[in-house]
């Protein structure tokens, strides 16, 4: 979700006006975007479209585009921004969306010509070439300059909110929930944790906050201590289970949309575990009978002289770096 360069400067220029633009999207290598239908606002996108962030195509819906075109007629990676757009697609189709589309042709194409004829895939002369539009440079109106332009009907995402989030709430404003979205994954892997011993590594490795580990009463002494997790602010990184100190946190699939854009508590348990806090060191650890210290300071009871022998030393006693023996003369 990391796109070349912004496009907060399209945002703000589709913001003024009143919803009836559709935007034409071209790579920055496309040699020629300048023809086509003049109802079309090209604009060039700071890098190619296999670069553009989901989440930026998205909010072009949401603060003003009628439709969104992305053309890849001149995309010297077609295949690969094909692919990055896909599940888009899917997602916006499965919620009844149908305002952004990706062409291979330019508008105006000749597509009845023979397929030998070299009328094929060309555009057919215009009177006026329209103008392209830098996404990076957008113009602004004499009315913008002076601070009369309409106000925006919603406020506009700062680059430094998270785009994860961003992501989730753009999809939640443009998609409708539908049974279709049950089969489409969304960015969340589903967590499972046989054996885990509520250690609390994966909750401070999440950057995201998307972990957390609860503990209850459980009895004396002892507490049910849960992990729970909040598919909607996991952006799938899984750092937590590449750092789970005992390997039992593992991703089995992936949550779908439908779970993340359901209303209602967004934390699901991963596992349930109960706990006994250490007396010597105030460590929550899992508890089997009426253990009263966690396993690192049980071995450190049985071992008070570390788990190590220094240099030299061995079972009769600690010798010197060079064994006894006769004096040389």
């Amino acid at each position: 979700m990391t796109a070349a360069s912004s496009l907060g400067g399209l945002q703000r220029w589709l913001s003024q006006h009143n919803g009836d633009v559709t935007v034409e999207l071209v790579c920055a290598e496309h040699p020629d975007p300048s023809a086509g239908e003049s109802a079309g606002t090209v604009v060039r996108l700071p890098g190619c479209a296999s670069e553009v962030a989901i989440y930026e195509l998205l909010e072009l819906l949401e603060r003003g585009a009628a439709a969104v075109v992305v053309r890849l007629d001149g995309c010297a990676r077609s295949d690969d921004a094909r692919a990055h757009l896909a599940p888009t697609l899917a997602l916006l189709a499965a919620g009844l969306v149908d305002r952004l589309t990706v062409e291979d042709a330019a508008p105006g194409t000749d597509h009845a010509a023979p397929p030998d004829s070299p009328r094929r895939g060309r555009r057919p002369r215009r009177g006026r070439r329209r103008m392209v539009l830098d996404a990076c440079a957008m113009p602004v109106s004499r009315r913008g300059l002076l601070g009369l332009a309409r106000a925006t009907e919603r406020e506009l995402p700062s680059s430094s909110d998270d785009p994860h989030d961003r992501l989730v709430a753009v999809v939640r404003a443009l998609v409708t929930p539908t049974a279709a979205l049950a089969d489409l994954p969304a960015p969340a892997p589903r967590l499972v944790a046989s054996g885990c011993t509520a250690c609390g590594v994966c909750v401070q490795a999440c950057p995201a906050g998307a972990l957390v580990l609860r503990h209850g009463p459980g009895g004396e002494q002892v507490s049910i201590s849960t992990l729970l997790h909040d598919p909607v602010a996991c952006t799938g990184c899984t750092r937590c289970v590449d750092l789970c100190p005992e390997h039992v946190l593992v991703a089995v699939g992936r949550w779908t949309w439908d779970r993340l854009l359901a209303d209602g508590d967004a934390e699901v348990p991963v596992v349930t575990v109960t706990t006994a806090r250490c007396a010597r060191c105030s460590t929550s650890f899992p508890v089997s009978s009426g253990e009263q210290l966690c396993p690192v300071c049980t071995y450190r009871r049985h071992h008070p002289f570390g788990s190590t022998l220094p240099p030299g030393a061995g079972p009769g006693g600690v010798r010197g770096p060079n064994p006894p023996g006769p004096v040389p003369s």
